[in-house]
């Protein structure tokens, strides 16, 4: 009986053991609402989407939670401020680039399998955006070329759901390094259209 009852204790002490063991990968939608925009003279914001998603192999962009198209579109709308004081003339966010790829670490693994298997792979994430800033007649005035890239290479011992929340946190990163990147040749670059706030 007694027998009987250890094992019964160490059945359950290894099940809550390996309950604890499981790590919480909450995945959370990024957003911008504690952004501060930064008000430019014009009187418009256009996005400009050139990057057309692809769902052929290594592109995952149609897999991830939010793709780059959608959270560069939130960002130029945080972030830009049109106010039209004496510029009449608009501000285009031109998309060129916003990719995430995925390469198979290992030869015999096909793509479409990457998040049905733990199979080790290397994400990419490349951002290639160009902020113009026109005047009445069409003519561009300033503008930047803002590139950010990320890579990050992903073993084959971690669960799908750890992918998933491994590739949300290189998100979060590139789009904050982006940002940074971004308001600050604004800044440089923009000076004479800057508002005050």
């Amino acid at each position: 009986m007694k027998f009987k009852i250890y094992i019964i204790a160490f059945f359950v002490l290894f099940f809550l053991s390996a309950c604890v063991k499981q790590e919480n990968y909450l995945i959370e939608n990024i957003n911008f609402d504690n952004y501060k925009a930064v008000n430019i003279d014009a009187s418009d914001l256009i996005i400009d989407q050139l990057y057309i998603s692809n769902i052929e192999h290594p592109y995952i962009d149609h897999l991830v939670k939010q793709d780059l198209i959608f959270l560069i579109s939130n960002w130029a709308e945080a972030r830009i401020k049109p106010l039209e004081v004496n510029n009449s003339g608009v501000v285009i966010v031109v998309i060129n680039i916003a990719s995430i790829k995925a390469f198979s670490l290992k030869n015999n693994v096909k793509i479409q399998d990457i998040f049905r298997s733990n199979a080790a792979i290397n994400i990419e994430m490349n951002l290639d955006i160009t902020i113009n800033l026109l005047d009445k007649n069409g003519n561009k005035t300033s503008y930047l070329d803002l590139k950010v890239f990320k890579s990050q290479e992903l073993g084959d011992n971690i669960s799908l759901l750890e992918k998933d929340y491994i590739i949300q946190e290189m998100t979060k990163s590139l789009i904050k390094d982006f940002d940074s990147l971004a308001i600050n040749k604004l800044k440089e670059v923009f000076y004479k259209s800057l508002l005050p706030n």
